[in-house]
């Protein structure tokens, strides 16, 4: 095996089902932070944001079907089930105290997103997939995480206009 193929994601999450730790821990160290992010902001909890990676890391190891599960990229689906493990989880309260009051409104705004809409907004937005990859991630079409994304920036754009006092006319 070579070293190329000992560092992919798919050889290691191999070598972790079969009780390879230091193929988890390699694995876990790659993918926890983009994975984190994600979770935190489809929560802006701490707590939230680490359960949920580490069940979506857990995840990709506990099934025995041959890797990957869906036929598609480690990360496209280490990513789909973190999204999908947030929006099982249900609408989260955030309760931060806001360092400025922007942030506060910003996170008042987030949390009247619908949840889908939401994590069409972080995917594309913030973690800057492809319509394709966001898509496949959501389960939905690539027109859909588009228009998902579109409304939710929209909904953003006129909330946090009127909660600032600003015109959104031209």
């Amino acid at each position: 095996m070579s070293n190329e193929m000992e560092d992919s994601d798919a050889a290691l999450a191999e070598e972790s089902r079969r009780g390879n730790a230091k193929a988890f821990v390699k694995l876990a160290t790659r993918w926890w932070a983009p994975v984190y992010r994600i979770a935190w902001n489809m929560s802006g909890k701490t707590s939230f944001a680490a359960e949920v990676t580490e069940q979506a890391l857990l995840a990709g190891l506990r099934s025995s079907e041959p890797w990957p599960p869906s036929g598609a990229p480690f990360k496209t689906f280490l990513y789909r089930v973190a999204i999908h493990l947030a929006l099982k989880r249900g609408p989260t309260a955030v309760r931060l105290k806001p360092w400025t009051a922007h942030a506060g409104s910003i996170w008042q705004a987030l949390e009247q997103l619908d949840r889908l809409d939401r994590a069409a907004l972080v995917l594309r937005e913030i973690e800057q997939l492809s319509l394709e990859d966001a898509g496949e991630i959501l389960g939905t079409s690539p027109a859909e995480t588009r228009m998902r994304a579109h409304r939710a920036l929209l909904y953003l754009t006129c909330l946090l206009g009127q909660t600032s006092g600003l015109s959104m006319s031209a």
